[in-house]
């Protein structure tokens, strides 16, 4: 068993791929390699298994069987239709040669209703199950059924499999997933999969196109290997019905000595990469609201200036100031609680004291300016420590600090 652990589901990228496992545009120069049926069509951009028609079935086997028991399939499908649900699903197989639709009499013998795939198939299939039969809202979802023997499998489809499907997680997984959900049905570009098999443990990953890049689906243990198995893609459709494409195929051989992959750690930073995208985005809906705060706030000493300055009475600059009062406020109260989700302690605890002055005005009914709060006469009636324009100049000294706290982290 090799040393150390791997986080990277890119980290073979520079290996090379083997091309008689293999498929890439256009896909019918690599046709030589692979046998197709049912409803299978292999044209220069991807290999339909199905089109969008009720009631069809069709198949993907490569001839050639994996010549290691180590190894990794990447492929990038489409599944799509125009109604809002569609069915029923496809699998990606390893399988047995006794399986070999060449060697049958009939060329279809590889068929069946197990997602495309005859029931008394031998080896492991990577279900991509579309239809939600028992309407738990779990579809499309993604898990791993297994037959060794040959036999006739007889499985739920009415519960989704649930009861059927492999649940063998690797005894060092730290969150052990034997499944997993993906909304892969119409999306603007092709799903990638990763499946990486190494060390009889079977990793699976996603990639949806949404920019985040790989994501853990599952990893399951076997007890043998897959040596001497042929790769294979079923796809069929029943009421309902989507097209099922694959756009490409690319198949790499691993070594014994490689590194494991701990799929925890990059679930953990998948985790901390979507904290982060959000922490990210309140930054910035703070900066905004930040933004906002100071420019309104300078409109109100720039108002409260020019009425003072024009000789308007005391009453008539209250009455004009009352439309900041609660924009002002609400802006500011929205600023605080963004900080404090945040985690930003210096902003928060800084506005802390406006906060509360704010709150308490609202208790006594006092956040609305009067004629005593502004004017000449405010110094001889008000109440408060500070007449209205030294506290409105106070206030935007803290909300310029907060702003340069605020562009500071959202700059680190």
């Amino acid at each position: 068993m090799a040393r150390g652990v791997n986080v990277d589901p890119d980290y073979h990228r520079d290996l090379p791929t083997e091309p008689h496992h293999s498929m890439n545009q256009p896909m019918d120069q690599s046709r030589v390699y692979w046998f197709w049926g049912g409803s299978a069509v292999v044209a220069k951009r991807s290999v339909r298994l199905t089109p969008a028609t009720a009631e069809r079935r069709g198949f993907l086997w490569n001839d050639y069987p994996l010549e290691t028991a180590n190894w990794e399939v990447e492929f990038d499908f489409k599944a799509h239709s125009k109604p809002h649900f569609g069915g029923d699903g496809f699998g990606f197989w390893i399988l047995d040669s006794t399986n070999d639709p060449i060697l049958k009499k009939e060329p279809d013998s590889l068929t069946g209703p197990l997602f495309g795939m005859k029931e008394d198939f031998q080896g492991v299939g990577l279900i991509f199950d579309t239809y939600d039969n028992d309407g738990d809202r779990k579809n499309p979802s993604i898990f791993t059924l297994e037959n060794r023997d040959g036999k006739k499998f007889i499985g739920n489809h009415d519960n989704d499999y649930m009861n059927d499907m492999y649940k063998k997680t690797p005894e060092s997984a730290k969150d052990p997933q034997f499944t997993c959900q993906l909304d892969y049905r119409n999306t603007k570009q092709p799903v990638r999969i990763l499946v990486r098999f190494l060390h009889k443990i079977m990793h699976v990953y996603v990639d949806s196109g949404d920019d985040q890049g790989w994501r853990v689906c599952l990893a399951v243990e076997f007890e043998k290997d897959f040596f001497n198995h042929h790769i294979a893609f079923t796809a069929i459709t029943g009421q309902v019905a989507d097209v099922h494409e694959i756009t490409s195929v690319s198949t790499r051989y691993l070594e014994e000595s490689e590194k494991d992959f701990d799929d925890f750690l990059l679930q953990h930073a998948e985790n901390n990469s979507k904290r982060s995208s959000w922490g990210q985005l309140l930054w910035i809906v703070c900066m905004l609201v930040g933004l906002g705060l100071n420019v309104l706030t300078g409109m109100e000493i720039y108002k409260y200036l020019d009425y003072s300055s024009s000789g308007i009475n005391s009453t008539l600059i209250a009455d004009n100031l009352k439309i900041f009062a609660w924009p002002h406020t609400i802006l500011h109260f929205t600023m605080t609680g963004i900080l404090l989700l945040l985690g930003a302690w210096f902003g928060f605890v800084l506005n802390l004291p406006i906060v509360a002055y704010k709150v308490w005005a609202i208790q006594k009914n006092k956040l609305l300016l009067d004629a005593n709060s502004v004017g000449a006469e405010a110094k001889i009636h008000s109440s408060n420590i500070l007449s209205y324009p030294n506290r409105m100049y106070v206030m935007m000294g803290f909300y310029a600090v907060s702003q340069i706290y605020i562009l500071m982290r959202l700059s680190s």
